[in-house]
């Protein structure tokens, strides 16, 4: 699960049952509820280190639900989210689900429907933060490599055998042979196979910072 070990649940909705039912199913599966009136507040106060998952309501002053996943998704905010709604038009419902949403749940919505909805949200919500985590860690490790080394790793990812390399930076092969050496230990990977699998993971080369400082953004 997420770093604390605690999942909580961004209640977005001004309706009291839905609260108070959301409340109670939470706090029975362990989770914390945070509430908010509004999705503004929501978004002016979220961290995006916190773990868990929004439900919201479609129809909120200000920022509609809809809105609020549109946001979330432009800041990079991937938890999930789950619709509760009195007002569940279909083209709202496709629109949401098809921007990522879990479900969308019309109130009165079942105990046992929320209940399945919030399992799914956690257990996505732990998949992204896993993903999220282990490309943390390739992108530090591929930050380590120098320039000279960054140039070897784009032909190496390219296809291209040694002796090209070579050919192409104009060093001795036995040079390149050094630089794959550390591109190796470096990156934790033991094969060009590896090495290819990781930096495309991680966006490709394409992202390569200009200052050095990174291969990946």
């Amino acid at each position: 699960m997420n770093e604390a070990n605690t999942n909580t649940v961004f209640l977005i909705d001004t309706d009291p049952v839905a609260r108070e039912t959301i409340q109670e199913l939470a706090s029975a599966m362990k989770f914390e509820v945070e509430f908010h009136d509004n999705a503004e507040s929501f978004l002016q106060s979220y961290m995006a280190q916190r773990g868990g998952c929004v439900i919201s309501e479609f129809r909120l002053f200000g920022m509609n639900g809809i809105a609020l996943q549109e946001a979330m998704l432009a800041a990079g905010y991937r938890m999930p989210i789950i619709f509760v709604t009195r007002f569940a038009e279909t083209p709202l419902t496709v629109r949401a689900i098809k921007a990522g949403a879990i479900t969308v749940l019309e109130k009165p919505f079942s105990r046992q429907d929320l209940w399945d909805a919030l399992q799914n949200a956690i257990v996505v919500d732990d998949q992204i933060r896993r993903i999220d985590a282990q490309h943390t860690t390739v992108r530090r490790r591929l930050s380590r490599f120098t320039p000279k080394e960054r140039q070897v790793l784009e032909l190496i990812t390219a296809g291209k055998p040694n002796k090209e390399i070579a050919a192409t930076l104009a060093v001795s092969v036995r040079t390149v042979e050094t630089r794959r050496h550390q591109i190796f230990k470096k990156s934790g990977t033991e094969s060009v196979a590896e090495l290819v699998k990781v930096v495309l993971e991680t966006n490709g080369l394409g992202a390569a910072k200009e200052d050095g400082s990174g291969i990946l953004e």
